[in-house]
């Protein structure tokens, strides 16, 4: 029986993740690919107006909350070996 991980067909993807990353880099990129989704959300928000703007900025504080868990992991996760 094939693991999950070898069930998943890495041919058919664009993007991998490099085999060895460790939780912490893995949770440091994370964070820094969420505060850029922040920023370009709020000032496409801010750039909009009606139902848009309020969609919009119901994305950012979704973007935000992701952040704020992975932001808390990242503090929980012990530094790497050096």
């Amino acid at each position: 029986m094939k693991t999950q991980i070898d069930d998943y067909d890495m041919t058919n993807s664009v993007f991998n993740v490099r085999p060895g990353l460790s939780s912490e880099e893995a949770l440091v990129n994370a964070s820094e690919l969420l505060a850029s989704a922040s920023v370009m959300a709020n000032e496409q928000a801010f750039a909009s107006s009606g139902s848009q703007r309020l969609q919009t900025f119901g994305l950012a504080q979704l973007i935000e909350n992701a952040q704020l868990l992975v932001n808390d992991a990242l503090r929980k996760t012990p530094p790497a070996a050096i």
